[in-house]
């Protein structure tokens, strides 16, 4: 059973060596976003007019490691994501007229994957960033318009129809979880809804659920600004630095990876607490069927955002592995809750209903196999009738 890819390690595995090489320094940067994007480019959208409008408002970014995307808050200032930023002193970023600009990374200790980027050359006074709270009561239909690395400017993604919103006193980097659709290089982008309010910024997205941080963070992240924590801020994004890094040197290795790897994403993955590397360190354990380890970073991931659909498929694969069906049951529970059409989900809580004897569950998950699944029915009809017979 393979994983659910986020993100972070889209951007990693497409971008960290190919990309770095292709547009390392600032001509690189010119020749990789060129050709200047034209009104006309800018303005191909089939979407909403108030949806479309926010593609003035994403820029590309460019750090030592990736192109992602940032979104330009009133006065000036840009948002995007500390996991983009990383411990990188200035960034390059690049408009919807072609302008390229430096910006500065204004450290916090805002518990969030956010950071505001501050454009050289202007006032250091921090923007006016309050921004409404989201309910589950809130819009499902949420549009993505950030970076696309293929088109060389912004653009609107197709629409998700359902979006989960983070349960009342969740932590803070418990996110929006949405399948709104995203591609590698827009992490830092908007997620508006049909009336173009801005409901959050991308943090992640494995091409299937897209990870949003809640835009009412972002007022968080302005009123907790401060030099006094540039040191606090500047180690949490080599944290986030040295984890991705270490996390892509795995991507070739199928088993008995090497003690430093292992130490290395232990320590500095833990320390980054960033959702989608504890994730991916979780999965990579998994991979290697060290599997404690890979229990301890997906429930200090679950912890966070005890919601996370990619999160809960990473557990229970690692769960159904390490073959503990008792407590893969209730992670199959929650997953099916947030995302009941999911194929694999409903196989292995199928096979856990077998397992375990418990009949009900298995009617439950048969019901949702006739739903969402229906050529899947007869050979499950078979293998429960066997299992509740045995």
């Amino acid at each position: 059973m393979g994983y659910q890819m986020n993100d972070r390690t889209g951007f990693a595995a497409f971008l960290r060596r190919l990309l770095v090489t292709m547009f390392l320094g600032f001509i690189g940067l010119v020749g990789g976003l060129s050709p200047v994007i034209t009104p006309v480019m800018a303005a191909a959208c089939d979407a909403p007019a108030a949806v479309c409008a926010w593609q003035d408002r994403i820029v590309g970014i460019k750090t030592p490691n990736m192109i992602a995307s940032g979104t330009i808050l009133p006065g000036g200032y840009i948002v995007t994501n500390h996991h983009v930023a990383e411990d990188h002193p200035r960034l390059i970023t690049r408009d919807v007229r072609g302008a390229i600009t430096r910006a500065v990374p204004q450290p916090h200790d805002a518990e969030v994957d956010l950071v505001l980027l501050r454009p050289e050359g202007t006032s250091p006074n921090p923007p006016d960033a309050t921004m409404p709270s989201q309910t589950s009561s809130e819009p499902q239909q949420l549009f993505i318009v950030a970076f696309d690395q293929g088109r060389n400017g912004p653009r609107v993604y197709r629409p998700g129809d359902w979006a989960r919103y983070p349960r009342d006193g969740a932590s803070m980097r418990a996110r929006i979880h949405t399948n709104a659709r995203a591609l590698p290089g827009n992490s830092g982008g908007a997620v508006v809804d049909d009336k173009g309010t801005l409901v959050g910024i991308l943090a992640s997205g494995d091409g299937k659920i897209s990870e949003v941080i809640p835009a009412a963070h972002i007022g968080t992240v302005a009123g907790r600004m401060d030099p006094s924590h540039a040191d606090g801020f500047a180690g949490t994004g080599k944290a986030i630095r040295e984890c991705a890094d270490a996390l892509y040197d795995t991507t070739s290795i199928s088993r008995d990876p090497p003690p430093d790897i292992v130490s290395v994403i232990e320590t500095r993955c833990m320390a980054s607490e960033n959702k989608q590397l504890l994730d991916q360190a979780g999965q990579s354990f998994g991979r290697w069927w060290m599997f404690a380890r890979s229990r301890a970073f997906l429930q200090r991931s679950l912890e966070l955002d005890p919601d996370s659909p990619n999160s809960l498929m990473s557990m229970a694969v690692t769960l159904h592995l390490d073959r503990d069906m008792a407590a893969e049951l209730p992670i199959l529970r929650r997953y099916l809750e947030i995302d009941p059409a999911n194929a694999q989900a409903l196989r292995m809580a199928l096979q856990v209903a077998g397992g375990l004897g418990e009949r009900e569950f298995g009617m439950q998950v048969l019901e949702l196999m006739r739903r969402h699944n229906p050529a899947a029915v007869p050979l499950a009809e078979s293998f429960l009738g066997q299992a509740f017979t045995d």
